[in-house]
């Protein structure tokens, strides 16, 4: 009776369509036949090599990016230039747009005019991203560290320091975008203001609206109205106290349904998503972004403002569409 039964629920199984037979199989979902993530530039990616643990290195996330037809990805490292990574990449893994530039650290002599000079320079010209300090900003010593400690600054009382305007002039000259990093609010928008009056023409304000660096609504529509875009990242979908990996959890939830009140509020031109990932133990970029576009799906965000916010703004930023 036993091997009678088995026979039987074979032959039923069978009968079944293969999205069926994979319900009550508990398989996981066939891959699209079109990746989500195809077109996509990725505004955001760590790798190695870097002082901080990654989940591959830059020829790994290109190549796995190019085999689900993004367009692109831009390499950030918290201590040193990625120009000469990407101009290498590009020759390893051609026919996907790779990227880099320089965040404005203590390693690369903080608000550095010199730095920037240099980095934009580099062989292959790559180079297109200046970002302010990041986790020796001192809006970040200051949230993740103690409160009297004291980080790089950009605008001490609201005014652009000298050295940081002259960086605003080499981005405007040569046409770089300048992001924002981790520096405080205030300064966020003293120095999106001065760069609009020095014709710095592409701004993006650095997973916005997370706790750093935590601009209100009010003040994300303030910049976003002085031509700056707001940034979105995938993982900050992570944060929060039930986090998967630890150091997120010091981290604000930014998820899906802010990316549909960001898109209410300003219009998906004035929006980037980008996945922030290549943390070890975390999952893949490309898989970030399908993931990501499945949630944002799920809030009601149309296809056409996904499109804009991860492909056409990237490509607009770094200068591919004309």
């Amino acid at each position: 009776m036993r091997k009678v039964a088995i026979a039987a629920a074979v032959t039923a199984l069978g009968c079944l369509t293969f999205d069926e037979a994979h319900a009550q199989a508990a398989f996981p979902p066939p891959p699209p036949k079109v990746s989500p993530a195809k077109g996509v530039i990725d505004m955001h990616v760590h790798s190695h090599p870097d002082v901080f643990g990654r989940n591959m290195d830059d020829i790994d996330v290109a190549q796995l990016a190019k085999s689900r037809g993004m367009r692109g990805i831009l390499i950030k490292n918290h201590i040193s230039e990625t120009a000469s990574r990407a101009a290498l990449v590009m020759k390893v893994v051609p026919d996907i747009e790779v990227f880099g530039g320089i965040v404005l650290n203590n390693a690369v002599g903080g608000i550095n005019p010199n730095a920037v000079e240099w980095m934009h320079r580099v062989y292959g010209g790559r180079g297109k991203v200046v970002w302010l300090p990041t986790f020796e900003s001192d809006k970040h010593v200051k949230t993740f560290g103690k409160p009297d400690a004291k980080g790089i600054t950009v605008a001490p009382n609201g005014e652009v320091s000298p050295e940081m305007e002259a960086i605003l002039k080499i981005i405007a000259r040569e046409n770089l975008v300048l992001a924002t990093g981790h520096v405080h609010p205030e300064e966020i928008i003293a120095v999106v203001k001065k760069g609009k009056e020095l014709g710095v023409r592409n701004m993006i304000i650095t997973h916005a609206l997370t706790n750093v660096p935590g601009l209100t609504m009010a003040q994300a529509k303030e910049v976003t109205g002085l031509g700056a875009v707001i940034e979105i990242c995938f993982l900050q979908f992570q944060a929060g106290p039930n986090a998967p990996l630890a150091f997120l959890t010091h981290w604000t939830q930014i998820n899906a349904r802010h990316v549909a009140q960001a898109v209410k509020e300003f219009g998906a031109g004035s929006v980037l998503v980008s996945t922030d990932l290549g943390q070890s133990a975390n999952i893949t970029h490309p898989d970030g972004i399908e993931v990501a576009i499945a949630a944002m799906k799920k809030e009601g965000i149309s296809d056409g403002d996904i499109d804009t916010m991860m492909r056409k703004n990237p490509a607009k930023l770094l200068g591919l569409d004309g």
